[in-house]
């Protein structure tokens, strides 16, 4: 069954037939949707088959839902990386060019003159934090409800145009500098593991400070997952500093 259908299937089932994971499935549908396109076909299609096997078994349970999650995430890591590194450099100019185009006239104009007065595609986000929350952004300031829904619908629209050019792109002509971004990031992903692994030792050290560390470990795993926030080397890095310390200190008493 295509991504498209196992989301539509998802999210118009009847309510007593609802997948009891249906959110997570959904999450997991479109993981492998966006997956860039030069991730191993062979691979996609494996995790394609546990999408489908989770969808026909509502018994399954949420961490073995999670736990494939993680594993998409953990193996597509470097050619994720590297197609988000692509996009950054790439994308946004013809992000900005396909949204103009999906707009109306009179809509388009008032966002070009949105865009002269200090307003930035990023204010069309829906996520704002802290004291934000309680002032209205630039752009909800700026464009009454039908105009932000006709903004918010053509930004959705020229990221998948977006996305499919750099699709191209790093498959043809940035084939090359795709590439060594990948070895960049596969690179890093493997000083990741050597530190997880560190900490994942550490913990072994002491009954007083392990569940409080398989916890933090556990999050930082969490960190390959497609849909989590991505996992650095640097706060990987920290951690373990921070546990060596720790246990230094309390190692008489553990």
């Amino acid at each position: 069954m295509p991504y498209a259908s196992c989301l539509i299937l998802l999210q118009y089932s009847s309510m007593p037939l609802r997948h009891p994971h249906a959110a997570t499935l959904e999450l997991l549908a479109l993981a492998l949707e966006k997956l860039p396109p030069t991730f191993s076909e062979a691979s996609r299609a494996h995790y394609e088959e546990r999408l489908q096997a989770f969808l026909a078994d509502p018994t399954v349970s949420y961490e073995s839902i999670h736990e494939t999650l993680v594993a998409l995430g953990k193996e597509s890591w470097p050619f994720r990386r590297a197609f988000e590194e692509m996009y950054d450099r790439y994308g946004r100019a013809s992000e900005e060019a396909h949204l103009l185009e999906n707009l109306d006239a009179g809509v388009r104009g008032k966002y070009e003159r949105f865009l002269h007065e200090g307003g930035k595609i990023n204010h069309i986000e829906a996520a704002r934090s802290g004291e934000e929350l309680h002032a209205p952004s630039p752009f909800e300031s700026y464009f009454d409800p039908e105009e932000k829904f006709a903004v918010q619908q053509a930004l959705v629209e020229a990221r998948v145009a977006a996305r499919r050019e750099i699709g191209e792109l790093v498959t043809t002509s940035k084939k090359e500098e795709y590439g060594a971004l990948v070895s960049a990031f596969g690179e890093e992903q493997r000083h990741l593991e050597s530190a997880l692994g560190e900490l994942r030792a550490l913990s072994a050290v002491s009954r007083k400070w392990r569940p409080e560390m398989a916890n933090r470990l556990r999050t930082l795993e969490e960190g390959w997952s497609v849909v989590e926030k991505p996992l650095s080397l640097a706060e990987a890095q920290h951690e373990v500093e921070y546990w060596k310390g720790t246990l230094e200190a309390f190692l008489p008493a553990a």
